[in-house]
């Protein structure tokens, strides 16, 4: 049966807005708000990270910059296009027709944190909250990296952003370092003299060949994501260049790993006569929120008084807590149900969009907050 909020999702998924070029959502967010009473400031970040559009902050009418404030956070942009989109509704959830991703990541979070919005305005004695849909999540972050909280006296934040069912939360979440490496080797001919040539190609290969990649533990992985090099079948190619990352709950584990790294790069490198340009650099921190903290025990208490028993986990991906966290806001990011992200099946079932939409609704609400 159709809701509002169920309407506002299917109509938030047929927008188009992969990252940095998130615009038609940020102008999305302003038509769905138009003629309530909440304030939209959008930041400078779009300059900061060469996009369209930056982080949109939403205030409600109630919101004191003098008192301490919570902030609801979801993203504007999704990990891949959702031009042509066909959603598919059922009497339980809501699917793309498989031909595309359905958007769930993050219009779930958005459709949940504008529909909050728009019910503010008919009840009274809200908690003291602003809602940030930020840009760039999907490249890293980007947007919670840049946005200032400072002039909102924000002292805890609530990410709706996790695919996991509501009841469930990260409490603890891997930190995450980005590398590349770029073998160096020497161009020639490669029919008429291959032999003075050194194949950068193969030393890359020979040095992924000596590398572990994948799952290393429970709480460890890395990855070799992209390559590329050579410009013509008929030139001994100079250069190859590679991006990866690791990832850990230990941020000492992670730095021995890139050294690792590095030093077996560049010893494979001058076996074969060439040489390797390593650079390294921390994407996102990790976190372990305190049992006792209280954003911790406002999760739990949110999701008890919504008939729900809450469910930690620790979690190895990153999201926009990873950040706040890594600034000094306690930060959670919560389980919103939007299940397969990323990929053409994700989906998400109508009663986890509505839970969620109660949960937020508890988290701004003065009877929780006091």
């Amino acid at each position: 049966m159709p809701t509002p909020l169920v309407d506002l999702f299917l109509d938030a998924v047929r927008v188009n807005a992969p990252s940095l070029a998130e615009r038609p959502m940020g102008q999305f967010v302003r038509r769905t708000l138009d003629g309530t009473a909440v304030r939209i400031v959008e930041d400078d970040t779009a300059s900061l990270i060469k996009g369209d559009c930056g982080n949109l902050i939403c205030i409600p009418p109630s919101f004191d910059s003098s008192k301490p404030a919570i902030a609801l956070f979801a993203h504007l942009d999704t990990p891949r296009p959702t031009e042509g989109v066909r959603p598919v509704v059922s009497d339980t959830r809501i699917d793309s027709d498989g031909t595309t991703i359905l958007g769930v990541d993050n219009r779930a979070g958005t459709c949940v944190l504008l529909h909050t919005l728009r019910e503010a305005g008919r009840t009274n004695g809200s908690a003291n909250y602003i809602v940030v849909f930020t840009v760039g999540e999907e490249l890293g972050m980007l947007g919670s990296k840049h946005v200032n909280l400072a002039p909102y006296n924000v002292d805890k934040a609530f990410i709706f952003d996790c695919s996991r069912r509501p009841g469930t939360f990260i409490s603890a979440a891997v930190g995450c370092s980005m590398y590349s490496a770029t073998f160096l080797g020497r161009s020639s001919h490669a029919g008429v003299s291959p032999e003075k040539g050194i194949h950068a190609i193969r030393l890359a290969a020979n040095a992924l060949s000596r590398i572990p990649m994948g799952r290393h533990s429970p709480t460890m992985t890395s990855n070799v994501g992209t390559i590329r090099g050579g410009s013509a079948t008929n030139i001994v190619p100079d250069s190859c260049f590679i991006e990866g990352e690791v990832r850990s709950f230990d941020p000492h584990a992670i730095e021995a790993h890139l050294q690792m790294l590095h030093t077996t790069f560049r010893e494979v490198s001058e076996e074969g006569g060439g040489s390797v340009q390593f650079e390294a650099a921390v994407d996102f921190e990790p976190f372990t929120l305190d049992a006792a903290s209280p954003v911790f025990a406002m999760t739990e208490k949110a999701l008890r008084s919504i008939g729900l028993t809450p469910n930690p986990i620790e979690y190895l991906g990153g999201s926009d807590a990873n950040t706040l966290n890594g600034r000094g806001i306690p930060a959670v990011n919560l389980g919103i149900g939007a299940q397969n992200p990323h990929g053409n099946d994700e989906f998400i079932l109508l009663e986890d969009l509505h839970t969620s939409a109660r949960l937020a609704a508890v988290l701004t609400s003065s009877t929780l907050n006091g």
